[in-house]
């Protein structure tokens, strides 16, 4: 009995050190394209389009983020990337991929990478001056706001939701034709945030007398899915559908 427990002790340590250790073989030459300082060969190895935080534009192809790479990746950055030790700094996260220093970088099981949290001080800057710009070039009573989370036009109407202190979230509608200049038609504050599945999708639930308004945003989807879809329901009865035709 004591050896079948020795044999099945021992291969359960050979799993747990194999699991420990399986992402190193996808992490070294990503480690080492940074080394290189290779720009070129880093580019290829990402998800496009790759988002930034809002408002900031998203990184559509190779060129695009060559031409951004010290905006994404300043000099600690890529320092702290190139002289990580990969079986410490790296972790397998599950479903969704392999983590650098609680992540600051994600990579996919290819070794491609799909996300970039990490935000440097000279693209911080860029987006707090574009959240400026965003707060003059609405009407007033909506320039209170920390983060900007999406502007959608659908077929009947302009819309917007931001989040304000608490991550409490606020939305606000136009007729289409109006500007985010115009006082807005209708603002309800006390949105919530949820998460549909594992794949990125979310969406955003506001209720303001009777109706509910529910603005989907869709991070994982086929080629003929809409980014967004608003849907509003009057006593839990669905009254509006529209995609979002604009992002």
């Amino acid at each position: 009995m004591k050896y079948f427990a020795v044999i099945f002790l021992g291969c359960f340590i050979s799993f747990s050190t194999a699991a420990a250790t399986k992402h190193i073989s996808i992490v070294k030459p990503v480690v080492a394209a940074f080394k290189a300082g290779d720009k070129a060969t880093i580019a290829k190895r990402v998800h496009y389009p790759l988002k930034r935080k809002a408002p900031l534009q998203a990184i559509e192809n190779e060129q695009m983020f060559i031409e951004k790479f010290e905006q994404i990746f300043d000099k600690q950055f890529v320092e702290e990337i190139a002289n990580s030790n990969i079986r410490h700094d790296w972790e397998m996260m599950g479903w969704r991929g392999i983590m650098f220093d609680s992540g600051k970088l994600w990579l996919d099981f290819d070794g491609s990478i799909w996300a970039v949290p990490y935000e440097s001080e000279t693209e911080k800057a860029q987006r707090e001056a574009l959240i400026d710009e965003q707060k003059q070039a609405l009407h007033k009573s909506l320039r209170e706001f920390t983060k900007p989370i999406l502007t959608w036009q659908t077929k009947k109407h302009l819309i917007r939701i931001d989040e304000l202190a608490d991550h409490q979230y606020r939305y606000a509608a136009w007729n289409r034709g109006q500007s985010i200049q115009d006082e807005p038609s209708l603002v309800i504050t006390g949105g919530t945030l949820s998460f549909d599945g594992s794949g990125g999708n979310h969406f955003y639930t506001f209720t303001n007398n009777g109706y509910r308004y529910v603005c989907h945003v869709t991070a994982l989807g086929t080629e003929h899915s809409p980014s967004g879809l608003l849907e509003v329901f009057k006593n839990n009865v669905q009254i509006l559908s529209e995609p979002a035709l604009s992002y």
